[in-house]
């Protein structure tokens, strides 16, 4: 991924939401106003299923970003969302590859 500017970094949001219809969509909506294009995006429920957790990584400057999470923040069904880009996190990625072989050569 190429950044347009020095300035821009890749953030990752978490977003503790409602586990309603329509949420996510709202959320979207608000980078979508902004002009930020998400760039990955993970929903799951969490333990108790009233209540969901995205994942959101986009790529922009700080300051428009902290305006995002005081918008998302100020949304009906979300309980809050913070930024993640400062902390020390882990990230990894994970591919599937198939491989084409014999019984006999999977050893």
């Amino acid at each position: 991924m190429t950044l347009t500017n020095e300035t821009d970094r890749i953030h990752t949001l978490s977003v503790y939401v409602a586990n309603k219809p329509g949420v996510l969509a709202r959320v979207a909506q608000v980078f979508a106003r902004r002009g930020f294009n998400i760039d990955s995006l993970v929903v799951s429920p969490s333990v108790d299923g009233r209540y969901s957790r995205m994942t959101i990584a986009a790529s922009g400057s700080a300051e428009g970003l902290e305006q995002i999470i005081k918008q998302v923040s100020k949304l009906v069904d979300v309980l809050h969302c913070t930024d993640h880009a400062f902390d020390e996190a882990v990230v990894k990625e994970m591919a599937l590859i198939k491989v084409g072989v014999t019984i006999a050569e999977r050893t």
